[in-house]
Parts: C-alpha cells; structure tokens; sequence
C-alpha cells in the first residue's frame, strides 16, 4: 500500500472517530433502548489499532492482523441486538496493511538448510509474508448469532476465543489468528454439583486456508523440488473445553481441553464428530490418514490473601498413546505454560502489578527431534499439512512449533490506568535448528529475539488510549551467520528495530 493511501486510510478512521463523537444525540437514542417487544440495542467501541513496524514482523496474538513489515491498521466496530432470548452481534473487523518486503530466510543458505526447512514448512501454513502487494480484508470478527435456552446456549460465530489461564501464550486457542466460523454449546452459568461447579464448551468449526507458498518455493535439492504445495481441501475443527472447580478448595480451578483438526472428507459417520477423541471415539490407527490432535491440561491457583495466583498448562500432541507409555515418558510430544501474577497495593490509590510467564514448544527427546519423515512438532500435521493454523497463523500459541518464550512485566496501575514495562526473550523454532545444526556441532545460531515494552493506557473520557514502544533485539537473524575461514567465533547477523502501535476506542455510553 502506498504510503499516500496509507495515511489516507488514517485520516478517514479519524474523521470517523470524530464525526460519531459529536454526533452522540443521534446515537444515544439508539443506544440501550428497549421497545415494546424488548429488543435491545447497543452500538459497541469503536476500536482501531495502527502500527508501524521498522525492519521485520515481531509480535503475537495480534487476531486478524498479519505479521508485516512497515504501516498497518486494524478496524473494528458494530452492533449489539438482544431480544428474549437471541443475541445477535454485529462486530467485523477491516484490516490494511503495507505489507512491505523484508529479508526472510535467505537463499545464501546452505541448500542443506534450506531442504531441513521445507521439512518442516511443507507441514505447516505459516508463509513469511502475505503475497507480494498491499493487504486489505474484511473479516467476520466478533461477530456472533447466540440462542440461550435455561442455562445452555447455541453460537453461531466468528468470535476469538481464548482457552487455559496465560496472558501470553495458550496451547489450544488463542487471539492469535483471525476467528474462523464456528459453532460451539456451552452452559452459561457453572453447573453446580455436590462436588463442586463445572463449565464446558464444545466447539465444531473450519479452518480458513491461506494459498500463500513460503519463501524461494522454486528451490530444488538434488534435482528433487523441495516446496510441496499444499492441496486446497476444507478443514474441520473440534474442541472441547471442560473446567472444574472442588468444593473443597475453592481458589483452585482445573480444566481439561482437546482439540482436532482433519480434513472434512475425511470425516465419516456421526462418531468422528463428537469432539472428545479417544475416549468417545477411538481414533484409526492408518498413519497416513492422521489428524492433528492436541491434548492439554491446566491449573489455576487464586491467593487472595496475598492477591496472588499461579498457574500451569501442559499438552501433548500425540494422536494415541497408552497409560504405560504416557507414565515411562510424559515428555514426549509435551509442550507448557507456566506463569504467576502479584499485585502489591499501597497507602494510596495506585498499585503496582506484576506478571511473569514462560512457554515452551521445543521437542524434548533425542527421537523426537531425528525422526525421519514428518517432524512431530507442535501444529505441525504429516497428513493435514496446513497444519493448526487458520488464514496462514496459528490458532494456537503465537510462538510457534519449536518456539519458546519467556515474558516478565511491571505495571503502575489505577483504575483501569496504566502504565509499565515488559521485557520479554522469544526462540524461534529450536526443533529446525537442533536438527539442521546441532549435527555438524554448530551451537552459536540460536535465533533470538530480546524485546522490550513500554506500554501505557489511560481513559479520557469516552476514549481509551494505549500506544506502545517495542525495541527489539533480534541476534542470528533468521539462524544466519558467515562463516570466515580464519575465526569459529564470529556474530550472527544481528538485527535491531523500533516497532510503535496505538490502540484508540471509542465508547459511546
């Protein structure tokens, strides 16, 4: 997108703005207004991102914006209707970007590098950039049709959801990509029983494909083409989400959630849509007809009396497995999350917040990691090839197969205010480096990026605003180094970078 275009696209979303501020008489009639027949009307925030990214794509969970490189907007706004009992929500988002070009993984690669590359990329839909011009597209959003009948109720939507207790990374479902159509049951209030309170919800669903190839498809290694484009078949999603809370211990919340994606006409019978796998229906044992399927569980451990919690999530992505065999080796196919919050009041009005997380996508066993054939990786699928993604991005953790994180953060907070620091380390994808690397006894290309935040949000009146700073340290980018005959020790190719966001909302009541 030209820049001129650009900034045309921001002063429009402004004139926006700024036209449904003084325009409140209008449209407080229409807000929370009930009539005869009880139908209530609600206009929702006006809520728009803009961010400007300097030198490479950094950050996650970010919905249906994409990883690019220079000026992007994300829009959105809509509608609330509730009569009786159906909710009918209105809320798509538009998102523009640049979508300038930026160095990716580079063909001065070792074609070696580049043939352990596609085999982990020809197994996922994650590409490097979305095509090669400018990004515009209108997605459903948090867009939702809901019927509630006694304490169940039926969605129709294309809502994010976001599954298991971390502020940064969940394994399951995140924000991290666009929502994608689904349509779950759940209870809306927790189930009561002499054992303690239960919630659930069931999800069915389909993936969006995204067609965009990964970087230098033309490649061939050893005269073989090493890109395998990916067949354009329809992905179906099932999940189920159960969450327990013991009467006995009532600070402690624990939850069970799983997860499947197969293609659609791969799908046969009523049993294979009952989306508890392995228990309800067992899975086929042909391997080259395997679905992605996750498994994990989590806790959460409230500590009012210090204004404290903790928390952990652990999963597995194997398709089967045994009781014996999970007990002799938990740590195959497992990936967590694991995290804590305090808050430490004072004599005044303000209080101080901290937060601290840790995730891990890395394979952890010697056989995992020299498989032959189809890596095990998280997300990754050997026979669903898009792998666990929806429109090119995760719908899982934003790190990614291979990837860890670790995330701390210091917040001034009043009120909704708030001010504060966040530094975070992010590894990409450990699982291609140990198994392209690691045997030639090269250890100095972990690629790493180190980052820090300053964020603020602060309420003025009907507006919500919240700009950030990122810096961003980015060392053996993309696992490049050049090697001189003369010196083993030399840096990486390091990168740093600046990248700005605001977030504005506009409330209407």
């Amino acid at each position: 997108m030209g820049s001129n275009k650009f900034l045309q696209s921001l002063m429009a979303s402004f004139l926006l703005l700024m036209f449904a501020a003084n325009s409140n008489a209008q449209i407080d009639s229409l807000i929370n207004r009930k009539l005869k027949d009880s139908l209530v009307v609600k206009v929702l925030p006006f809520k728009t991102t803009i961010q400007w990214v300097g030198d490479h794509p950094y950050d996650w969970n970010e919905g249906s914006m994409i990883l690019a490189k220079g000026y992007q907007q994300y829009l959105n706004g809509g509608v609330n209707f509730k009569w009786k009992n159906v909710e009918l929500q209105l809320a798509p988002e538009i998102v523009l970007a640049q979508n300038l070009q930026y160095d990716g993984f580079n063909e001065v690669q070792d074609k070696v590098h580049w043939r352990d590359y596609y085999r982990f990329y020809n197994f996922i839909e994650l590409p490097e950039r979305m095509g090669n011009t400018q990004y515009t597209k209108l997605f459903g959003g948090q867009s939702f049709l809901k019927y509630s009948f006694k304490n169940t109720s039926v969605q129709f939507s294309t809502a994010n959801k976001w599954w298991g207790p971390g502020f940064r990374n969940a394994l399951i479902l995140s924000n991290n990509a666009a929502g994608f159509p689904h349509i779950s049951l759940s209870n809306k209030k927790p189930i009561q029983t002499k054992i303690g309170s239960f919630q659930y919800e069931f999800i069915w669903g389909q993936l969006i494909n995204n067609g965009h190839a990964p970087p230098a498809s033309y490649l061939k290694y050893n005269g073989q083409q090493l890109y395998a484009p990916k067949e354009n078949r329809s992905r179906s999603f099932q999940a189920m989400h159960v969450q327990y809370t013991p009467k006995w211990f009532k600070n402690l919340t624990l939850g069970v959630e799983q997860s499947f994606v197969q293609y659609e006409d791969q799908l046969y019978g009523i049993a294979q849509y009952i989306p508890i796998k392995n228990i309800i229906y067992r899975l086929p044992n042909e391997q080259l007809n395997q679905p992605i399927t996750l498994t994990a569980f989590y806790f959460n451990y409230e500590l009012p009396a210090v204004q404290a919690k903790i928390y952990g999530e652990w999963g597995w992505n194997l398709n089967r497995t045994s009781l014996r065999n999970w007990l002799i080796q938990p740590d195959k196919g497992m990936g967590n999350v694991l995290g804590l919050s305090k808050i430490f009041t004072s004599q005044q009005k303000h209080f101080w917040e901290f937060k601290a997380e840790m995730a891990n996508l890395q394979l952890l066993t010697v056989a995992e990691q020299f498989t032959t054939g189809a890596p095990p990786s998280w997300y990754l699928g050997s026979y669903v090839r898009q792998g666990y993604t929806n429109n090119g991005k995760l719908i899982g953790a934003g790190i990614g197969p291979g990837g860890t994180s670790q995330t701390i953060e210091l917040n001034w907070r009043r009120g909704n205010n708030r001010i504060g620091m966040s530094g975070e380390r992010r590894l990409h994808n450990n699982d291609f480096y140990v198994y392209s690397f690691t045997n030639s006894g090269d250890f100095r290309r972990f690629y790493v990026d180190f980052a820090t935040s300053l964020k603020i949000d602060w309420t003025i009146g009907k507006w919500d605003l919240g700009p950030r700073i990122t810096y961003v340290q980015t060392n053996n980018y993309n696992w490049e180094l050049f090697q001189p005959a003369t010196t083993y020790f030399v840096p990486g190719r390091d990168k740093q970078q600046f990248i700005g966001k605001l977030n504005l909302i506009y409330h209407f009541n």
